[in-house]
Parts: structure tokens; C-alpha cells; sequence
């Protein structure tokens, strides 16, 4: 079971609890342990090993013993038991943006309701309203989170996808009988949620693989199980295929579990046009014979008369026109990234020092990081008051000269506040490198107020770029609404960026909004917003979404030197 199961689990344990009204000293020790394991830089299973868990922060013998089982067999008596006694229903309850397990303890114990269906029944009955702390702007939040929910149903968060997918791969790849082997289907391409994940294996022995995926510990039911064809669910949910190919057919069959059903489409009436066709074991002449290509995706293409097309691009959204034109742009690499411009420390709510996020930074090859802690307004963030914030720079400035292979850079992540005004003294946010302007209260405002409210935010100037633009959360809260045209309009006119926030809950920008961005003129910049070392290694959702959205290195401003990355924002302070 990889590392954010493994948190995810511990974390619904700390949920349940609370809704039981479990001592908070015990709730509070599965959320320290779930951050923990969520944090680690390292594979919980190594550390298990080495016999090392209650190294953990927060994790003693007790706690070791319940992440050891989750490893072992993927759950733990204390999970199970509270599944027994409550209603597994509850959990679902949880997804519902503002209900936590307070509210949810409420719900429960006052109305017996414990599952999604219950909660809508009564959402209509208009009985929550009626509960102490609740009322009816809460009840009709409820129906509208219930309906959001209904159109995500059975689909994973890309990040928490593919750390489940790598986990799997990982394992299977330990096996002599294994060839080659790739994650295919959404999760290769990026898309934001996954439906279920695909694997395929390269192999002359097809059987011994199978046999060994449906005995992993995370696998909770068997679908199906055949020699080359393998399906389980696990123990999180989500759906694992199992497909195993001879190794001439490797790139065909990858090409073909990768999707997308459009890009198949556009693709198989090109090969028709030029008297071939195309499955998953090959491009052949339609009147058969030995596949012309087979092996590498690359070989695939080209027997089209197409260059390669990235995994990215297959969306059928002209990349086939484009790769036969000779026109495909070349996308921006991990490599590119000589930066990351979203960070939090210990400061605020972050899990790390100064110090350690720019060792961290080094360790991962950049030029120049910005430390962008917390403005007040977020509390819950333990945000900085301006005292804070002004020996907050002083002290980024002296870290920075202790460095000569990596610029410190000093920011904030300020609080753009209801009216559009800034949760700041001007003249600090003037005086750091780089702000970003983030919106984190007030997600309810009408279009109208929230378009004006991001542009009055861009129109002070000191703005460097608009964090997580929309404010959604992956699998989680809808983003805000306003007149997107209109704020990117803005943003060009005030030289403000916009960014991909790689975070894992959050991938905001989406490629789609990146994309119309990009073509409106606007500045595109990728962050982290990472809370812990490991968190910088979020980048790279950014920079799959960077891809999904066409963009290439030229596109993307990290890939500047640090004086050319300034000079492109606050174009009002640099005169």
C-alpha cells in the first residue's frame, strides 16, 4: 500500500473517531500520523522494513502497529471496528465541502442519518436547517455538494491515482517474468480524475503476474482474473486493469490502453484514408498480413506518417492534424523548471524550515525558489500579521546569502479580501520579490463582485500572479465563478501571471483554463504550493497540465533566469 493510502486510511480513522466522540487526544494522534506518512520523503513500506515507523513524528508502538497491518493486509482493527460500529456511509458524508465531523456528529446522532441518500432526504425534508449551527444556507450547500458529488461518482483525483498506480507498477515490476511495463489509459494522459487505472505488461509468462497482483495486500475484490487479463478493485476503490501483451506488441497495445476514444477515432480514419488499420497489435495493411508496426508508439506514428504524439495530446483536439503538418509544439519538460514560485514554511503552516525547502530545492536541481507564507486572513494558516511578515523577509534575505548556487527569493501568498483589497501593508508587498494573490474566503460572491474583486486585486500592481485561480479543490469544493475573459484581460493589461498550481489537491489551473490563458495573451507560471519538502515533487502535476494545455518551455515563465522572471510581472514597481 503506498504512502497516501496509508494517510488517507489514518485520516478517516481521526474522522470517525471525532464523529464517535472519541477522546480528542486520540483524534488528534491518527491526524498527526497521517500527516506524517503523508509527508515522508521516503516509501512507508523501506521504513517499515527497517523496523523504523515509530521514527515517525506523532507515531508510537500502538500507531506503528495499525500502519504495519494497512501495509501488511490494508486495513487495521481500529478502522475496522469503527466501520462496524458506525456506518461506512459517513465517509462519503465527509466528501460534502463544509460538513466535517463536527457538523457531521451533529447530523447523525440528532436525525440517524448516515449515508449520502439519507442526507439528501433530509437536506429536502428541510430538517437540517432546523439543527443547532447548521441552518439553510448549510442545507442548500448540501443538495448542491450532493449533486456535484453524483457527477464525480467513481472517479479519482489524478495525484491520488497515479500514487496508487506507481505503487502497483512498482511491485509488479519486481518480477523476473516482467519485461516491460507502463501505467497507460487517463492517468498516463493526465487527465485531472481518473475513472480506473490501467497497467500493461510486456511478457512471454503471462500467468505468474496475474497471479501475483490478486494476492497484494491492497486488493479488497477479484473482477476478473484470466492469463492476460487481470481486473481488481482495491481496497481504496478504484479499479485496476490488468492487460499483458507479447513484447512485439508492446507499443501498439500501449498506444491503445492510453486512449483517448477520440484521438482512436481521428486516428483510425487517417490510417483508413492510406489502406490501413490500426488496433492494439499493430498498424497492418487492411488486407492483414504482419503488423508494419508494432514494438515502440514511436514506430506506430510514424508507419501513419505521423511524428510522435506525447500521451498528453491525445485528446483528438487537432494533435493528429498537427503531428502530420510537422506543427506539434515541443512541450515543456520537469527539466525546464529552473524554479518554483509556491511555498510555505513553518512560518505559517507549512512543515518545513527555510532552509530545509532550499536544501530540498537544491536537491532537485533548481536556481531560485519564493518562500510565500501565509497573509493573516488565514488563521486557520496561522497567516503573518505585518511585524511577522517584515522580520519574515529579513530572515529569507540572510538565508539567501548563505547560498551561492540558489537564489532565496522573499514573498507572500497574500489574501485577496472580499472587496479586492489586499491582506497587507502595501509597502512590504512592494518590497518583497514576488506576491501571490490568492483568494481563500467569500467563494459564494456572484459573478459580477468576484470579477471585479480580482480585478481591483491586479489593478494595485503588486500583484506577481493569481494563485490557484479558480480556488477549486480536486475531488472537493467547484471553483468560484467569474468572467474568466474579462480577469485574463486584466491580467495582461496589469502584468500579472496566472498560475498551475501543481498541488495535489488542487491542479488549478486546469489545462483547458491554462490553454485559453495562454491564448488570451496571459502569463503562465507553475507552483508547488507545497506544505513539506516532498510537496516541491508536486511540480511536476503542474507540469503535466502545462503539457495538457500545449504549452512549451518558452510558455512558461519558472524556465527564466530569476532576473528575467521578475522583470515579466509588477511591471509597474520595475519602472
Amino acid at each position: 500500500m503506498d504512502n497516501q493510502s496509508v494517510a488517507r486510511i489514518l485520516s478517516e480513522i481521526a474522522q470517525l473517531m471525532e464523529i464517535k466522540g472519541e477522546n480528542r487526544f486520540k483524534v488528534r494522534a491518527f491526524e498527526n500520523a497521517a500527516r506524517s506518512v503523508e509527508s515522508l520523503s521516503e516509501d512507508l513500506e523501506a521504513l517499515a522494513a527497517r523496523g523504523e515507523l515509530n521514527s515517525l513524528a506523532g507515531v508510537g508502538k500502538s500507531l506503528a502497529a495499525d500502519i504495519e497491518a494497512l501495509l501488511t493486509t490494508g486495513s487495521c482493527d481500529v478502522h475496522r471496528d469503527l466501520l462496524d460500529e458506525l456506518d461506512p456511509g459517513l465517509l462519503d458524508m465527509l466528501r460534502i465541502q463544509g460538513l466535517g465531523p463536527k457538523r457531521i456528529k451533529v447530523i447523525y446522532e440528532t436525525l440517524g442519518v448516515s449515508n449520502l441518500s439519507t442526507l439528501e432526504a433530509a437536506a429536502r425534508a428541510q430538517q437540517i436547517r432546523a439543527l443547532a449551527g447548521l441552518g439553510a444556507k448549510t442545507e442548500e450547500r448540501i443538495l448542491a455538494e450532493i449533486e456535484r458529488l453524483s457527477h464525480d461518482e467513481g472517479r479519482t483525483p489524478l495525484p491520488a491515482a497515479r500514487a496508487i498506480a506507481q505503487s502497483i507498477r512498482d511491485k509488479l515490476a519486481t518480477l523476473s517474468e516482467v519485461t516491460k511495463i507502463a501505467i497507460a489509459g487517463s492517468l498516463r494522459r493526465g487527465r485531472e480524475t481518473i475513472g480506473d487505472i490501467d497497467i500493461l505488461v510486456a511478457s512471454e509468462t503471462p500467468a505468474p503476474i496475474s497471479a501475483y497482483l490478486v494476492e497484494l495486500a491492497e486488493v479488497a475484490e477479484v473482477l476478473a482474473h484470466g492469463e492476460t487479463k487481470t481486473s481488481v478493485r482495491l481496497v481504496s476503490g478504484i479499479q485496476v486493469d490488468l492487460r499483458i501483451v507479447a513484447p512485439s506488441s508492446f507499443g501498439a497495445a500501449l498506444h491503445y490502453f492510453t486512449g483517448s476514444k477520440e484521438h482512436h477515432i481521428a486516428l483510425r480514419t487517417r490510417a483508413k484514408r492510406s489502406g490501413l488499420k490500426i488496433n492494439e497489435y499493430g498498424v497492418f495493411k487492411e488486407n492483414d498480413g504482419p503488423a508494419i508496426a508494432s514494438e515502440t508508439e514511436v514506430d506506430v506514428f510514424k508507419a501513419l506518417g505521423l511524428t510522435y504524439i506525447p500521451p498528453e495530446l491525445r485528446e483528438g483536439r487537432g494533435e493528429i492534424e498537427a503531428a502530420a503538418a510537422g506543427t506539434l509544439p515541443g512541450l515543456v519538460e520537469l527539466t525546464d523548471i529552473r524554479g518554483d514560485v509556491h511555498m510555505h514554511t513553518v512560518e505559517t503552516d507549512g512543515r518545513a524550515t527555510i532552509l530545509e525547502m532550499a536544501d530540498a530545492a537544491r536537491t532537485l536541481g533548481y536556481n531560485f525558489i519564493v518562500i510565500t507564507d501565509h497573509s493573516e486572513a488565514v488563521r486557520v494558516a496561522n497567516g503573518m500579521t505585518p511585524p511577522r511578515f517584515r522580520e519574515h523577509i529579513k530572515r529569507i534575505r540572510e538565508a539567501d546569502a548563505a547560498y551561492a548556487d540558489l537564489r532565496l527569493l522573499a514573498g507572500i501568498e497574500v489574501d485577496i479580501l472580499k472587496d479586492g483589497s489586499l491582506d497587507m501593508e502595501h509597502e512590504l508587498l512592494a518590497d518583497c520579490d514576488w506576491v501571490v494573490g490568492s483568494i481563500h474566503s467569500h467563494f459564494a460572491l456572484d459573478s459580477k463582485e468576484m470579477t471585479q474583486r480580482l480585478i481591483t486585486a491586479m489593478a494595485t500592481g503588486l500583484i506577481s500572479c493569481l494563485g490557484h485561480p479558480t480556488g477549486r479543490i480536486l475531488g472537493g469544493r467547484p471553483g468560484y465563478k467569474y468572467d474568466l475573459d474579462a480577469v485574463l484581460e486584466a491580467a495582461v493589461e496589469f502584468g500579472v501571471a496566472v498560475e498551475i498550481n501543481g498541488s495535489t489537491g488542487r491542479l488549478d489551473f486546469n489545462a483547458e483554463h491554462a490553454e485559453r490563458a495562454h491564448r488570451r495573451g496571459a502569463k503562465i507560471v507553475l507552483g508547488s504550493d507545497a506544505h513539506s519538502t516532498r510537496g516541491l515533487e508536486d511540480m511536476d502535476f503542474a507540469v503535466q497540465q502545462a503539457r495538457r494545455a500545449w504549452l512549451g518551455a518558452s510558455d512558461v515563465l519558472n524556465t527564466l533566469s530569476v532576473e528575467d522572471l521578475l522583470a515579466a510581472v509588477r511591471p509597474t514597481l520595475r519602472r
